[in-house]
């Protein structure tokens, strides 16, 4: 009983900061010089299921590029820190919106250790219980008029394990997106999921297991700039 009271306790403040000290502390968190990761990959939707690889290199906090190879669907997402672009069969393309959105995100390796640079408003909800396991729950939210974002932080690890938000695509409208991103484990001086499920309401669900990781690697930072046409063809 006293521990369930001293959790109930947590403030947002309390919440935030064993969340970033679980991680690997905030210090240690922000000198990262760079994150590069490989790993497979399974896309279940209603066109069926298809499995390849992929790859991520990112410069915390700045710039981050994905490259998704699925044999019948190759892309690779990219933001050079100003612009957001997408390279595929239809050739190359800048992103706004929600798509741009999603390639923005991945620089942040938790989004609670820049709320002040970022001008993002967190407040602690109501804990929740997800599959059996209790959540503190910490609402971000932005002047820009975007919706939410729930963050889901375990109460015994103290760790990021789910996120949720309203987005709006062009394929599927309006649906709820899940992130769950589990199985933490150490690289250099931090922690980092080595597994993730993301599920775009009943249209798709991702789930990305990565099996190599680098951290503070040499990355050559023309790869996060935006190819040229011709390249793409």
């Amino acid at each position: 009983m006293a521990i369930a009271s001293t959790a109930r306790a947590q403030t947002v403040e309390e919440v935030i900061a064993k969340n970033i000290k679980a991680q690997g502390g905030r210090e240690a968190l922000l000198g990262l010089k760079s994150v590069e990761r490989k790993g497979s990959v399974s896309v279940d939707g209603s066109f069926g299921q298809m499995e390849g690889s992929v790859e991520e290199a990112v410069i915390p906090w700045k710039k981050a590029r994905r490259a998704l190879d699925l044999a019948v669907f190759v892309q690779k997402d990219g933001y050079n820190g100003k612009t957001a672009w997408r390279e595929n069969m239809e050739g190359v393309k800048d992103l706004e919106g929600e798509e741009a959105t999603q390639i923005k995100r991945s620089v942040d390796l938790n989004p609670l250790v820049t709320l002040k640079e970022r001008e993002l408003k967190a407040e602690k909800l109501a804990d929740e219980t997800v599959d059996n396991v209790a959540y503190f729950v910490i609402q971000l939210t932005s002047k820009e008029e975007k919706p939410p974002v729930k963050l889901y932080i375990h109460k015994e690890t103290n760790l990021l394990n789910r996120t949720t938000v309203k987005q709006t695509t062009p394929q599927f409208g309006e649906i709820d997106v899940v992130i769950e991103n589990t199985d933490y484990r150490e690289f250099g001086p931090v922690k980092l999921p080595t597994k993730s499920k993301i599920t775009l309401g009943e249209a798709l669900t991702i789930l990305t297991t990565y099996t190599e990781t680098k951290v503070n690697g040499n990355v050559d930072e023309g790869i996060f700039e935006k190819p040229a046409e011709e390249a793409a063809k």
